[in-house]
C-alpha cells in the first residue's frame, strides 16, 4: 500500500470505507493514524484529562441487577 494511502490530506477514511479493506491494509492505516496522534494524546491535557461518566451512570459496583 502507498504511503500517501496514509495520508489524512489526501483521504479521509470512514468506517464503512475501512471494512471494505482486507484486514492487513485497514491495520496499517490505523496503526498510522494511531502514530500521528500519539504526540496529541500525550502533550494535550484537554484530550485525556476528563470524565466520561458522571457519577451514577455506571452501576457496576451494585447489587442491584435490575435492568435501568
Amino acid at each position: 500500500m502507498s504511503t500517501a494511502m496514509l495520508e489524512p490530506e489526501t483521504r479521509e477514511w470512514t468506517a464503512a470505507r475501512l471494512r471494505e479493506l482486507a484486514p492487513e491494509q485497514r491495520d496499517e492505516i490505523l496503526a498510522a493514524a494511531a502514530e500521528r496522534a500519539f504526540d496529541d494524546y500525550t502533550s494535550d491535557t484537554n484530550l485525556t484529562e476528563f470524565n466520561a461518566y458522571r457519577e451514577g451512570d455506571l452501576h457496576g459496583r451494585s447489587s442491584n441487577t435490575e435492568p435501568r
